[in-house]
């Protein structure tokens, strides 16, 4: 064999040896990345994987939520001498299973209307079981003649397969506040003479006191139906979120907020507000919606109600 192509079945061994060894390099660090996916790496859930677990937790608080407010009315409504019938909620001490009779035992600690859940926080969990803080609120009164105070009561709950059972006895809790008040965009008072003043009381009158002449007053194949029953219905105070214009372009709208005392079928007295959205149909003003909230000055302080004058 020449020189030449020594040169060349040595070159090509080495070329070959050096390929080989990147092959295995390669095949090692892909070998790697598998099992590193496979042990270490946990799987992103797919769509469907969250939206079953947020159904999961939903039912579970909602299950807590009902089996808390149930178990709150038994609490507050059986007497020490029946204290067995609140083993369906809470594993009783042995020493409370059985009280000594009198009067007081057998008389119910408070008479109260049906509980309702007020919140469901989650607090999570112990082994196998999800836990949460239930919070009830109800209408109790110390006889049936006595008027009603609001109360809240909380109750830890466990869930264990959908299974919901109270950790303890509940714990009655303060009232959560008077809240606050939220500044309203309703800024211009609506002239009484205006046309859009008389559609919004035509409107109000016709939606409470009749069954039927409502289209005269609402946009074309609107939702808007009457609800009829009413005596009377008054507007006391008409305001807008903006000045009315003088010459209303197609389709403009405005945002109404009228204050209204209604007369029921016995002649007795309520209040109601309508958020209204009004719009210019054809040349005329119209109802096009009852807002679903008033409209909100976003950039105005909340006042606690507390703190009012």
């Amino acid at each position: 064999m020449s020189r030449t192509w020594q040169r060349r079945v040595g070159s090509a061994r080495r070329q070959s040896h050096r390929a080989a060894s990147i092959a295995v390099a390669v095949c090692a660090v892909f070998g790697l990345a598998a099992a590193v996916k496979v042990f270490l790496v946990t799987a992103h859930p797919t769509q469907g994987d969250v939206a079953a677990i947020a159904h999961r937790i939903d039912n579970q608080r909602a299950a807590a939520g009902q089996f808390g407010a149930d178990c709150v009315g038994l609490f507050l409504t059986t007497p020490a001498t029946k204290i067995a019938a609140l083993q369906p909620c809470l594993t009783l001490p042995k020493s409370q299973t059985v009280p000594q009779a009198s009067l007081a035992a057998a008389t119910a600690p408070w008479v109260i209307n049906t509980p309702k859940v007020w919140s469901v926080i989650p607090q999570g969990s112990a082994g196998d079981a999800d836990l949460y803080a239930v919070t009830v609120v109800v209408q109790q009164r110390p006889y049936a003649s006595a008027a009603p105070t609001r109360a809240f009561y909380r109750l830890p709950v466990s869930v264990w397969h959908y299974q919901p059972r109270a950790l303890d006895w509940p714990v009655p809790t303060s009232d959560p506040g008077p809240g606050a008040d939220v500044k309203m965009r309703y800024d211009h008072p609506l002239n009484p003479t205006s046309g859009v003043y008389a559609v919004v009381a035509g409107f109000i009158t016709t939606y409470l006191t009749s069954t039927a002449g409502l289209d005269r007053y609402v946009v074309a194949d609107s939702w808007i139906k009457p609800i009829g029953g009413y005596q009377s219905a008054v507007i006391q105070t008409a305001d807008t979120s903006s000045e009315v214009p003088d010459s209303p372009g197609p389709d403009a709208q405005i945002h109404v907020r009228a204050t209204v005392i209604a007369q029921t079928s016995q002649f007795a007295t309520i209040n109601f507000t309508f958020p209204l959205t009004v719009e210019n149909s054809g040349g005329r003003w119209m109802i096009a919606d009852i807002d679903l909230i008033p409209l909100i000055n976003g950039n105005a302080d909340t006042t606690p109600a507390a703190t009012h004058n």
